[in-house]
Protein backbone atom coordinates (compact mmCIF):
# COMPACT_ATOMS: atom_id res chain seq x y z
CA UNK A 1 0.00 0.00 0.00
CA UNK A 2 2.81 2.48 -0.36
CA UNK A 3 4.39 4.43 -2.86
CA UNK A 4 7.45 6.59 -3.47
CA UNK A 5 8.42 9.70 -3.72
CA UNK A 6 12.39 10.89 -4.82
CA UNK A 7 14.51 13.23 -3.58
CA UNK A 8 17.77 14.05 -4.37
CA UNK A 9 20.82 14.93 -1.62
CA UNK A 10 24.29 15.35 -1.65
CA UNK A 11 26.06 12.03 -1.24
CA UNK A 12 29.59 12.82 0.77
CA UNK A 13 31.64 9.38 0.21
CA UNK A 14 30.61 9.29 -3.24
CA UNK A 15 31.64 12.77 -3.50
CA UNK A 16 35.18 11.78 -1.91
CA UNK A 17 35.62 8.58 -3.87
CA UNK A 18 35.41 10.50 -6.86
CA UNK A 19 37.80 13.18 -6.10
CA UNK A 20 40.50 10.52 -5.13
CA UNK A 21 40.24 8.12 -8.22
CA UNK A 22 39.92 12.01 -10.33
CA UNK A 23 43.30 12.88 -8.41
CA UNK A 24 45.13 9.46 -8.95
CA UNK A 25 44.09 9.24 -12.35
CA UNK A 26 45.77 12.46 -13.22
CA UNK A 27 48.33 12.50 -10.93
CA UNK A 28 46.97 15.94 -9.48
CA UNK A 29 47.26 17.39 -5.43
CA UNK A 30 43.38 16.06 -4.48
CA UNK A 31 41.36 19.27 -4.26
CA UNK A 32 37.14 19.10 -4.75
CA UNK A 33 35.89 20.07 -7.67
CA UNK A 34 31.99 20.69 -9.12
CA UNK A 35 32.42 17.69 -11.17
CA UNK A 36 33.10 15.75 -8.32
CA UNK A 37 29.62 16.34 -6.56
CA UNK A 38 27.62 12.92 -6.40
CA UNK A 39 23.57 13.06 -5.75
CA UNK A 40 22.35 10.65 -3.30
CA UNK A 41 18.86 9.52 -4.93
CA UNK A 42 16.61 9.11 -1.77
CA UNK A 43 13.06 7.67 -2.09
CA UNK A 44 10.69 8.63 0.57
CA UNK A 45 8.00 6.37 1.94
CA UNK A 46 4.22 8.33 1.06
CA UNK A 47 1.21 7.38 2.91
CA UNK A 48 -1.58 5.33 1.04
CA UNK A 49 -5.36 5.52 1.74
CA UNK A 50 -7.58 2.76 0.99
CA UNK A 51 -11.02 3.06 0.99
CA UNK A 52 -13.29 0.17 1.04
CA UNK A 53 -16.79 0.57 -0.56
CA UNK A 54 -19.35 -2.05 0.67
CA UNK A 55 -22.61 -3.10 -0.35
CA UNK A 56 -24.48 -3.67 2.43
CA UNK A 57 -27.64 -3.77 1.50
CA UNK A 58 -30.64 -6.26 1.24
CA UNK A 59 -29.63 -7.28 -2.64
CA UNK A 60 -26.69 -9.10 -0.54
CA UNK A 61 -28.64 -9.94 2.19
CA UNK A 62 -27.67 -14.16 1.80
CA UNK A 63 -23.88 -12.79 1.95
CA UNK A 64 -24.01 -9.15 3.34
CA UNK A 65 -22.75 -9.90 6.77
CA UNK A 66 -19.88 -12.25 5.27
CA UNK A 67 -18.77 -9.88 2.85
CA UNK A 68 -19.14 -6.87 5.42
CA UNK A 69 -16.81 -8.96 7.65
CA UNK A 70 -14.39 -9.27 5.28
CA UNK A 71 -13.97 -6.16 4.30
CA UNK A 72 -13.65 -5.38 8.51
CA UNK A 73 -10.99 -8.22 8.77
CA UNK A 74 -9.38 -6.93 6.13
CA UNK A 75 -9.12 -3.67 7.65
CA UNK A 76 -7.68 -4.83 10.50
CA UNK A 77 -4.77 -7.05 8.83
CA UNK A 78 -3.85 -3.83 6.65
CA UNK A 79 -4.12 -1.19 9.69
CA UNK A 80 -1.67 -4.09 11.43
CA UNK A 81 0.78 -4.54 9.21
CA UNK A 82 0.76 -1.00 7.95
CA UNK A 83 1.50 0.56 11.57
CA UNK A 84 5.21 1.57 10.54
CA UNK A 85 4.40 3.14 7.25
CA UNK A 86 1.43 4.68 8.91
CA UNK A 87 -1.16 4.07 6.21
CA UNK A 88 -4.20 4.89 6.38
CA UNK A 89 -7.72 2.84 5.51
CA UNK A 90 -11.72 4.03 5.46
CA UNK A 91 -14.94 2.37 5.25
CA UNK A 92 -17.77 3.02 3.41
CA UNK A 93 -20.84 1.02 3.46
CA UNK A 94 -23.65 1.65 1.15
CA UNK A 95 -27.56 0.30 2.16
CA UNK A 96 -30.97 1.20 2.64
CA UNK A 97 -31.84 5.12 1.76
CA UNK A 98 -27.62 6.08 1.83
CA UNK A 99 -24.82 5.33 2.69
CA UNK A 100 -22.61 5.65 5.84
CA UNK A 101 -18.81 6.35 6.46
CA UNK A 102 -17.99 3.81 9.37
CA UNK A 103 -14.69 4.57 9.15
CA UNK A 104 -13.10 7.58 8.96
CA UNK A 105 -9.63 7.72 7.30
CA UNK A 106 -7.03 6.51 10.48
CA UNK A 107 -4.53 4.10 10.76
CA UNK A 108 -5.95 3.34 14.14
CA UNK A 109 -6.42 -0.16 14.70
CA UNK A 110 -8.18 0.59 18.06
CA UNK A 111 -10.31 3.26 16.45
CA UNK A 112 -11.54 0.85 13.68
CA UNK A 113 -12.39 -2.34 15.83
CA UNK A 114 -14.37 0.16 18.10
CA UNK A 115 -15.82 1.71 14.65
CA UNK A 116 -16.64 -1.61 12.94
CA UNK A 117 -17.80 -3.66 15.90
CA UNK A 118 -21.30 -3.42 14.93
CA UNK A 119 -22.04 -4.11 11.06
CA UNK A 120 -25.60 -3.13 10.00
CA UNK A 121 -26.89 -5.16 6.77
CA UNK A 122 -29.96 -4.89 4.79
CA UNK A 123 -32.54 -2.25 3.06
CA UNK A 124 -32.09 -1.20 -0.56
CA UNK A 125 -28.82 -0.07 -2.59
CA UNK A 126 -28.08 3.33 -2.67
CA UNK A 127 -24.48 2.73 -4.83
CA UNK A 128 -23.96 5.75 -6.13
CA UNK A 129 -23.88 7.55 -2.48
CA UNK A 130 -21.62 5.02 -2.11
CA UNK A 131 -20.02 6.34 -4.73
CA UNK A 132 -20.09 9.78 -4.17
CA UNK A 133 -19.11 9.50 -0.74
CA UNK A 134 -15.52 7.80 -1.32
CA UNK A 135 -15.20 10.71 -3.75
CA UNK A 136 -15.57 12.99 -0.99
CA UNK A 137 -13.48 11.39 1.22
CA UNK A 138 -10.37 10.99 -1.74
CA UNK A 139 -10.74 14.45 -1.95
CA UNK A 140 -10.71 15.56 1.61
CA UNK A 141 -8.08 13.63 2.04
CA UNK A 142 -5.83 14.62 -0.63
CA UNK A 143 -6.29 18.38 0.18
CA UNK A 144 -5.13 17.62 3.59
CA UNK A 145 -2.28 15.39 2.25
CA UNK A 146 -1.62 16.35 -1.25
CA UNK A 147 1.42 13.31 -2.00
CA UNK A 148 -1.64 10.64 -0.45
CA UNK A 149 -1.18 7.19 -2.63
CA UNK A 150 -5.30 6.82 -2.69
CA UNK A 151 -7.12 3.38 -3.87
CA UNK A 152 -10.43 2.61 -4.14
CA UNK A 153 -11.81 -1.03 -3.24
CA UNK A 154 -15.83 -1.46 -4.45
CA UNK A 155 -17.41 -4.72 -3.36
CA UNK A 156 -21.08 -5.06 -5.02
CA UNK A 157 -22.82 -7.57 -6.82
CA UNK A 158 -23.83 -4.62 -9.31
CA UNK A 159 -27.56 -3.51 -8.23
CA UNK A 160 -28.22 -0.27 -7.73
CA UNK A 161 -31.59 1.21 -7.17
CA UNK A 162 -32.01 4.33 -5.02
CA UNK A 163 -31.12 7.58 -6.95
CA UNK A 164 -29.19 10.45 -5.10
CA UNK A 165 -31.88 12.68 -6.14
CA UNK A 166 -36.09 11.72 -6.13
CA UNK A 167 -36.79 10.84 -9.98
CA UNK A 168 -32.86 10.52 -10.67
CA UNK A 169 -31.72 8.38 -12.76
CA UNK A 170 -29.51 5.85 -11.02
CA UNK A 171 -27.44 4.74 -13.91
CA UNK A 172 -26.85 7.89 -15.44
CA UNK A 173 -25.83 9.24 -11.55
CA UNK A 174 -23.16 6.48 -11.28
CA UNK A 175 -21.54 6.70 -14.43
CA UNK A 176 -21.24 9.85 -13.73
CA UNK A 177 -19.35 9.39 -10.49
CA UNK A 178 -17.42 6.89 -11.90
CA UNK A 179 -16.51 9.54 -14.17
CA UNK A 180 -15.68 11.62 -11.72
CA UNK A 181 -13.64 9.21 -9.67
CA UNK A 182 -11.26 7.80 -12.92
CA UNK A 183 -10.35 11.58 -12.86
CA UNK A 184 -8.57 11.73 -10.27
CA UNK A 185 -6.53 9.13 -11.27
CA UNK A 186 -6.78 6.65 -8.54
CA UNK A 187 -6.10 2.82 -7.93
CA UNK A 188 -9.15 1.14 -8.29
CA UNK A 189 -10.36 -2.62 -7.53
CA UNK A 190 -13.76 -3.84 -8.26
CA UNK A 191 -14.73 -7.11 -6.74
CA UNK A 192 -18.25 -8.89 -8.35
CA UNK A 193 -19.88 -10.92 -5.64
CA UNK A 194 -23.39 -11.32 -8.00
CA UNK A 195 -24.58 -14.97 -8.96
CA UNK A 196 -25.32 -14.23 -11.81
CA UNK A 197 -24.10 -16.32 -14.78
CA UNK A 198 -20.98 -14.43 -16.27
CA UNK A 199 -20.96 -11.49 -13.44
CA UNK A 200 -22.29 -7.83 -13.69
CA UNK A 201 -22.47 -6.16 -16.26
CA UNK A 202 -22.71 -3.19 -14.49
CA UNK A 203 -19.87 -3.41 -12.30
CA UNK A 204 -17.77 -4.60 -15.55
CA UNK A 205 -18.31 -1.35 -17.04
CA UNK A 206 -17.57 0.10 -14.05
CA UNK A 207 -14.12 -0.98 -13.65
CA UNK A 208 -13.47 0.17 -17.34
CA UNK A 209 -14.65 3.53 -16.72
CA UNK A 210 -12.65 3.69 -13.63
CA UNK A 211 -9.51 2.00 -15.13
CA UNK A 212 -9.36 -0.68 -12.74
CA UNK A 213 -9.51 -4.09 -12.55
CA UNK A 214 -12.20 -6.30 -12.16
CA UNK A 215 -12.61 -9.42 -10.01
CA UNK A 216 -15.36 -11.66 -9.66
CA UNK A 217 -15.39 -13.44 -6.32
CA UNK A 218 -18.91 -14.80 -5.08
CA UNK A 219 -17.90 -16.14 -1.75
CA UNK A 220 -15.41 -13.02 -0.16
CA UNK A 221 -13.07 -13.98 2.40
CA UNK A 222 -10.87 -11.47 4.50
CA UNK A 223 -7.83 -13.28 3.56
CA UNK A 224 -8.57 -12.80 -0.27
CA UNK A 225 -9.38 -9.20 -0.06
CA UNK A 226 -6.29 -8.86 2.02
CA UNK A 227 -4.22 -10.26 -0.36
CA UNK A 228 -5.91 -8.56 -3.71
CA UNK A 229 -4.90 -5.17 -1.16
CA UNK A 230 -1.30 -6.37 -0.78
CA UNK A 231 -0.80 -6.55 -4.66
CA UNK A 232 -1.16 -3.36 -4.93
CA UNK A 233 1.61 -2.11 -3.24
Amino acid sequence: MTGKHPGVLLDPSATVRAALLRAALTRQPLRLELADLQRKVCRRQQQSLVIFVVDASESMATGARQRMLAARDAIFGLLTGAYQRRDQVALVAFRGEKAEVLLQPTGSIALARERLRHLAIGGATPFSDGLQRAHRLIAAAQRRQPLLVPTLIIISDGEANIPLKAGGNVMDELWQLAGQLAGMKIAAVIIDTSTVAGGSHVLRQLAQVLGGVYQRIRDLQARQLYSIVRQLD
